[in-house]
């Protein structure tokens, strides 16, 4: 049988990866949004939070996935 070759960049750490740059883009994303147009309408904030509770959940999941 062929032996699989090990490799240091296995799946866990290019999905915590990926979580953690998504996070960091949704939560600069909302905080560029914030800083440039402070009065929105309530339906757009509402998104600009969901976006930022996405992006701390994926960089808080990145975390938990290195541990």
């Amino acid at each position: 049988m062929k032996q699989i070759r090990r490799s240091p960049l296995t799946t866990t750490v290019i999905v915590r990866i990926m979580a953690c740059v998504l996070g960091i883009m949704l939560l600069v994303f909302a905080a560029k949004f914030v800083a440039i147009l402070p009065d929105v309408m309530p339906g757009v904030a509402a998104g600009r939070l969901l976006m930022v509770v996405l992006g701390t959940i994926l960089l808080l999941g990145s975390i938990w996935i290195g541990v």
